[in-house]
């Protein structure tokens, strides 16, 4: 069936008088789709010359596994919608110009984030739901994926002047660079001064290290995904997973060793039971995030769990992290609350504990000063860190994004808080001092009133080594 000549240019005037007058009115829509169906017969289309940016050729979808575009087995739709979000219901032709973008971007995955919303107009531009941003041709393309309709889209100073947004391209990055510097001298600290290297401090350093390499990686996905290549993203998301895990772990292994330092008399007094006790502690923190970080590769990549109950973490896609929430509870968010909750146990335990240990004024100082540092090492920031996750889902959009805000800002300078609290002690300080310059005094210094401080927290049989905590 064609369209009726007359009737159709009627249309099309009116659509042009409506675009140069820029009305949105309701009224003005229901005139104007009732002449489109008028100009058409059964379901012929009404012709608009639109163009539509295609990442991927039509019938073609873009496979996250392979990075790569490959034959549908369910064509998704191209659906158009108007300002305010309402479906066309009318049809019309329309181009598609098919390619990916020439300009460093990143993916909008509005069912993974709904701050990613986009609406494909009539006229062919996207507008971003979260900014009221309008994108032409050349700014972006359409990404159909097994799932969904994604969008990638050019990256753009203008789109980033938001307060939010401000906050997370330029405040996040240098944050949580200062915190890894911290905790880079944090582990030089401790690689120095040989008396910080027991089996608690051993675990610090390894803590610290994981959590070091992990905001690295972060400050990368955040500041250059839009410059590395599908692959290279993916690696760096995997990487971000397996390296934040490790740092939950080690956290959760050094509260362990707490608590059976306070508890067990005869703990760590026979032959090599350090080595040995160090030696499974690894297993147990390397080995459980590698664990971890493989079943999430192995859902993400392979054919064979296609049907499985577990969400695909998608690596590579939003800022190369997860790009679903589903994904990101089961694999990340869910086992750290798990050892979120264990660490609290375990300081509860230790510090009722510690509190019988002694009667003494100073030594109650003493310990309260140890509870303080233990309990902001055991996961007070990481405590932020899922409370900001759940907080910023429920409340999207709304005034409560500040309160999250603050959570994540508190919780990207834990290295600066970690250094504070293991490093810049008067004794470990001094001891520092000796080691790189030297200084006669320091040594004197440091073992008057290193050796005095432990023996005054010291009650009888029991010691608890101040070394670290």
């Amino acid at each position: 069936m064609k369209p009726r000549p007359g009737n159709l240019l009627l249309s099309l005037l009116l659509l042009a008088l409506l675009k140069a007058t820029g009305s949105d009115q309701s009224s003005d829509r229901e005139v104007l789709q009732q002449v489109l169906q008028e100009t058409t017969e059964d379901d012929a289309p009404a012709y608009y010359n639109v163009t539509v940016p295609s990442c991927c050729a039509l019938g073609m979808t873009f496979n996250m596994s392979n990075m790569e575009c490959e034959p549908a087995v369910d064509t998704i739709p191209i659906r158009f919608h108007y300002e305010d979000g309402q479906p066309v219901e009318y049809k019309f032709a329309y181009e598609v110009e098919v390619g990916f973008l020439k300009c460093p971007s990143y993916s909008l995955q509005p069912e993974a984030d709904p701050g990613d919303t986009f609406y494909l107009l009539p006229d062919g531009k996207l507008k971003l739901e979260a900014t009221g941003d309008m994108l032409s041709l050349g700014e972006f393309c359409l990404l159909a994926t097994e799932e969904e309709m994604h969008a990638l889209v050019c990256f753009s100073d203008k789109r980033d002047s938001s307060f939010e947004q401000v906050i997370f391209n330029q405040l996040y990055p240098v944050g949580l660079i200062i915190s890894a510097v911290f905790l880079g001298a944090t582990l030089l600290v401790y690689c120095l001064v040989v008396e910080l290297r027991d089996l608690l401090g051993c675990c610090l350093m390894c803590s610290v290290l994981a959590l070091c390499v992990a905001q690295i990686f972060t400050v990368i996905t955040q500041k250059a995904s839009q410059y590395l290549s599908p692959t290279a993203c993916v690696i760096v998301g995997i990487m971000m997973h397996f390296w934040y895990l490790s740092a939950f772990l080690w956290l959760n292994v050094i509260c362990f060793n707490v608590f059976l330092t306070v508890c067990r008399k005869n703990y760590l007094q026979k032959g090599h039971s350090t080595n040995r006790w160090f030696l499974v502690y690894s297993c147990y923190a390397w080995g459980l995030s590698l664990l971890v970080c493989l079943l999430a590769v192995a859902r993400d990549f392979s054919s064979g769990l296609e049907n499985s109950f577990l969400p695909k973490p998608n690596f590579g896609q939003s800022r190369c992290w997860f790009s679903g929430d589903d994904a990101l509870i089961i694999f990340f968010y869910g086992p750290t609350s798990v050892v979120l909750g264990i660490n609290v146990i375990l300081f509860c335990i230790s510090a009722y504990k510690l509190c019988s240990l002694s009667k003494s004024s100073e030594a109650r100082a003493f310990q309260f000063t140890l509870y303080l540092k233990l309990f902001v090492l055991m996961g007070i920031t990481w405590i932020f860190e899922v409370i900001s996750f759940f907080v910023h889902r429920e409340t999207y959009g709304s005034s409560g994004n500040y309160v999250w805000l603050v959570f994540d800002i508190i919780n990207i300078m834990q290295g600066l808080i970690i250094f504070l609290v293991f490093v810049c002690r008067p004794a470990v300080l001094v001891r520092v001092c000796e080691v790189l310059c030297g200084v006669s005094f320091a040594k004197r210094w440091f073992k008057a009133h290193y050796l005095n401080t432990e023996a005054d927290a010291t009650n009888n049989e029991t010691t608890v080594k101040h070394s670290v905590i």
